[in-house]
């Protein structure tokens, strides 16, 4: 599939959102160039963002994984329905925005009579308008058919960004997204997308959005859905989904770090990671003993939060890469700048949260490729806490979804000349 050319603000944006959803319906395997920003199969879709850092310069598909999400809703119709979740909420209703698309999408749906659940957490402004008439508690205040609405207390951090839908049985899908729900998260972030058809996986997080509909977060929920299994067709092998916060214990799989470290351990070629934040002593040297034993290890982490901000997460885990005493040999953990727009030839130079990511590939061109994806970055309250975030974590074999975040990383990373916006 050739990248989605550049075009002025303003352009259609129901020309977009019919053409990434005729796309899913289709299933059509999209075995093109590596640049596809958006690719699909029968029940799997990855999409991108495409930042240009400007509300003056638009690419075609810069917002699809917002219109992967619109799309979603678009679809849904009387009997079906949706829970939705994010840890941020913003965007007016313009083509650069987020939450006025959303928040319309939503108020259509469920004149429809759709059901949807929407789950924020507490910072989120849910009596602000991001288009005329609508916000978030207006529409959970409709006489008829009104939205449920879902608010973390104030001690507990709802980080998801996902979406399910149903549709009717055997037309259940999951969008798992590392952006929050925002015009940023397309405009001025890279950020990637799941989509997924999976009876299995739509299960475990209708489950996780039935504790938060209980009022249960945190280290309130029930867990029973943590680990579950799953298998996409074309799977290698079982794919299974972490939910934080995890339980206590300091035997077997208790949490998704230790998950992790156990793909990072059994590694064969490769590993490429982006990650938004990345402040865990254990990956960090695991990742380092892998290079030691000659494992490729490539990765990007935004400048903002390993550079000169002397709050950056990420400062001492990019000093311990680039420290020469903790190698063995000449092969080296190589951190690499990320692009700061889609169509220029600058560079990250601390443009905030750029890179907003929080993925690993093992081995995607290999015999046991691996992909690891998610809300939560390598943190202590995103990977470990037993009091931490409300989190996922999806572990996928998956050679072709592999090749599909390594495209990404490419993208990401890469000094091929950009595309240039149409004039």
């Amino acid at each position: 599939m050739r990248m989605m050319l550049a075009q002025p603000r303003g352009a259609g944006l129901q020309t977009v959102r019919r053409y990434v959803w005729r796309l899913l319906l289709l299933g059509a395997l999209l075995a093109g160039p590596a640049r596809a920003q958006l690719i699909t199969s029968n029940d799997w879709a990855v999409g991108y963002s495409l930042p240009t850092q400007s509300a003056e310069v638009f690419l075609k598909g810069e917002y699809v994984i917002r219109d992967m999400l619109l799309a979603g809703i678009n679809r849904l119709s009387n009997g079906n329905s949706a829970a939705i979740a994010t840890f941020t909420f913003s965007g007016d209703s313009t083509e650069t925005g987020a939450a006025g698309p959303i928040l319309q999408a939503l108020d259509h749906a469920l004149d429809r009579g759709a059901k949807v659940h929407f789950v924020v957490d507490s910072a989120v402004k849910r009596f602000k308008e991001y288009t005329p008439g609508l916000s978030l508690t207006r529409l959970s205040k409709r006489r008829r058919n009104p939205l449920v609405l879902s608010v973390s207390p104030r001690n507990s951090l709802m980080h998801h960004k996902v979406a399910i839908f149903d549709y009717g049985p055997s037309n259940r899908w999951v969008l798992v997204a590392s952006g929050n729900f925002t015009g940023a998260a397309n405009m001025n972030q890279w950020n990637i997308a799941l989509l997924a058809r999976n009876e299995e996986l739509y299960g475990a997080f209708a489950a996780e959005m039935a504790e938060f509909k209980a009022r249960r977060f945190g280290a309130q929920k029930q867990q029973q859905h943590d680990r579950t299994n799953f298998r996409l067709q074309d799977s290698w092998g079982t794919c299974w989904v972490r939910f934080g916060p995890y339980p206590k214990g300091t035997n077997g799989a208790v949490n998704a770090e230790t998950d992790i470290r156990r793909l990072i351990h059994d590694a064969e070629e490769e590993i490429y990671f982006s990650m938004h934040r990345f402040n865990r002593v254990p990956l960090r040297r695991d990742l380092v003993a892998a290079a030691n034993r000659g494992i490729k290890v490539v990765g990007v982490i935004p400048e903002s939060d390993r550079g000169t901000n002397l709050f950056a997460t990420s400062k001492a885990t990019a000093r311990y890469f680039a420290d020469p005493a903790n190698y063995t040999g000449t092969n080296r953990v190589v951190l690499l700048p990320a692009r700061a727009s889609a169509i220029s030839d600058a560079w990250d130079s601390g443009e905030p949260d750029l890179v907003h990511t929080k993925y690993a590939i093992i081995d995607p061109n290999g015999r046991r490729p691996f992909v690891v994806h998610g809300a939560a970055n390598w943190t202590i309250s995103g990977l470990v806490a037993p009091d931490g975030n409300d989190e996922n974590v999806l572990i996928l074999r998956h050679r072709d979804i592999a090749q599909a975040f390594l495209a990404h990383f490419q993208r990401v990373t890469a000094t091929t000349p950009p595309p240039k916006p149409a004039e």
